[in-house]
């Protein structure tokens, strides 16, 4: 399925908006025949939004392991629509224990004890979530909510698919549960394009779009809620857009996931063999490369770098240890996909990006 499609039909589920029976046919489809985790988690929360649960959680099941964060995340959505919220809280639990590091099941957590109404609870996670991370823009306007005593009667917090009102003008996504708070009114034009900015790489760019230099002959665009920015719409400047997207990216590192290429295509593997993807599906994995707090995570998961790169794919970055040959020939083994990118790319320890040239 074509990467811009499914983040339209992302965006839709995440809403709660049911699908027409000719979309659900072509999302199953596309998850049958091209599997991979961001198509089980929009198919499984299409159904769950269409209110078949059983199958819902079923499709969600091959999102990826149990304690992996997004499919965590999205089977507590799932669970939660149907009422199941001790369930929705074992599995959230669980997954935040394998990655203590990922802040974003801490918010979820939080999240799902604001739908029960347990304060304490929410007030002590949300704690936790800023000792770790204190410049957290999310959670601080949590706790400043909390605090204010919008955590009361005014605060409804709905999992299943609604909007969640908060008191304070922004928004989130993680993984299927959405959260945006606000006052009165919804926020601005310009606030909700900034609130939902990521950068991406790419090798060409239409002329129209907001766009810059970026590093190894690539060119650097945006894109705001799966939307590519063009230069006539921007709010703000491009300077000022840049530096926000980045500081998004630089706030929510992605975790390495294990992953074997069959036929050309790239597969979650059960076991590490060397290659490792960043596959969040929204189009900034090869840009979240560039960032410092993901190249911690890899020298924490993959080992030391430099790291050969792929960036054939749109919808994830590959990544293998080049001193690893087993793993940089199945990076190599990759096929390009209609809109990545091709090229052979090496990136430094200290963020450097470089295009390599192909051998004789």
């Amino acid at each position: 399925m074509d990467a811009r499609v499914l983040q339209r039909l992302r965006r839709r589920v995440q809403r709660g908006e049911r699908l027409s029976e000719a979309e659900m046919r072509r999302l199953r489809t596309a998850a049958d025949v091209e599997g991979g985790p961001a198509l089980s988690i929009t198919l499984g929360l299409a159904l769950a939004n269409a209110g078949d649960d059983a199958e819902a959680l079923s499709a969600l099941a091959a999102a990826g392991p149990a304690g992996e964060p997004a499919a965590a995340q999205a089977r507590a959505r799932a669970l939660v629509r149907s009422g199941r919220l001790d369930e929705a809280e074992r599995i959230l639990e669980e997954a935040a224990a394998t990655h203590p590091r990922d802040m974003e099941l801490r918010k979820a957590l939080v999240l799902l004890a604001l739908r029960r109404g347990d304060l304490a609870s929410a007030g002590r996670v949300l704690a936790e979530v800023r000792a770790a991370s204190p410049d957290d823009p999310e959670a601080r306007a949590l706790s400043e909510a909390l605090s204010s005593g919008s955590g009361g009667s005014a605060l409804e917090v709905l999992l299943d698919g609604a909007w969640e009102w908060f008191g304070k003008a922004g928004a989130w996504e993680h993984g299927g549960l959405r959260a945006t708070w606000t006052d009165a009114e919804p926020a601005a034009g310009a606030q909700e394009m900034l609130a939902h900015l990521v950068p991406v790489l790419t090798g060409a760019a239409d002329p129209a779009l907001l766009q810059r230099e970026g590093p190894a002959g690539l060119v650097v665009t945006y894109l705001t809620d799966g939307v590519a920015v063009e230069q006539e719409s921007a709010p703000v400047s491009l300077e000022a857009v840049d530096a926000t997207a980045w500081k998004h990216l630089e706030a929510r590192p992605a975790e390495p996931r294990a992953v074997i290429v069959d036929r050309g295509r790239p597969r979650l593997s059960p076991e590490p063999l060397g290659l490792w993807a960043l596959c969040e599906a929204d189009g900034a994995d090869g840009a979240r490369l560039l960032t410092s707090g993901q190249r911690r995570r890899l020298f924490e998961v993959v080992g030391a770098g430099p790291y050969r790169i792929s960036l054939a794919r749109r919808e994830l970055a590959l990544v293998a240890p080049l001193l690893d040959p087993t793993a940089v020939a199945l990076l190599e083994s990759v096929e390009t996909g209609p809109e990545g990118v091709p090229g052979r790319f090496v990136l430094q320890p200290d963020g450097t990006l470089q295009r390599i040239a192909s051998p004789a």
